[in-house]
């Protein structure tokens, strides 16, 4: 856990990944991260609507050179974001020396999510397209996070 503390909180001094970060370290490899974070939430095609902070819970790990994210709950924000390139689904992964991160599109519908955590300040950002009324719509989102 350590070195996902260090990974995100360093003062952005360019490091060598090997050293800095989780990402490449084989003994952090498959190892399950809990990272708690206060969100807030934006719709911007309904007239940028709110979305009440919230606290959620999100599972990051890392196998390889993949990383992947879950958050379960609540509804809005339920997603799972990897940067697996599969039949259905094009994943990248968006991690360097700034942030860790991955971006999915699924590749049939273009729906996409993403989520990027700042190294230096440990926030998130990201958004998630989810289905509104027969319409798909983006949820961008952002806040602090406290990573154990």
């Amino acid at each position: 856990m350590r070195q996902f503390v260090e990974c995100i909180v360093r003062n952005g001094a360019l490091v060598a990944l090997t050293v800095c970060c989780f990402l490449f370290d084989p003994s952090a490899s498959a190892q399950t991260y809990l990272v708690h974070c206060d969100i807030d939430g934006v719709v911007p095609v309904l007239n940028d609507k709110v979305i009440k902070t919230t606290s959620i819970e999100m599972e990051a790990q890392v196998i390889g050179k993949n990383i992947y994210f879950l958050i379960k709950e609540p509804k809005i924000y339920a997603m799972r974001v990897n940067s697996i390139e599969t039949e259905k689904f094009l994943g990248t992964n968006l991690s360097n020396e700034y942030r860790i991160g991955a971006r999915i599109k699924d590749r049939a519908t273009g729906q996409q999510s993403e989520i990027t955590i700042d190294r230096k300040t440990a926030r998130v950002h990201g958004f998630h397209d989810v289905e509104l009324k027969q319409n798909t719509v983006r949820v961008n989102f952002e806040g602090p996070c406290v990573v154990p």
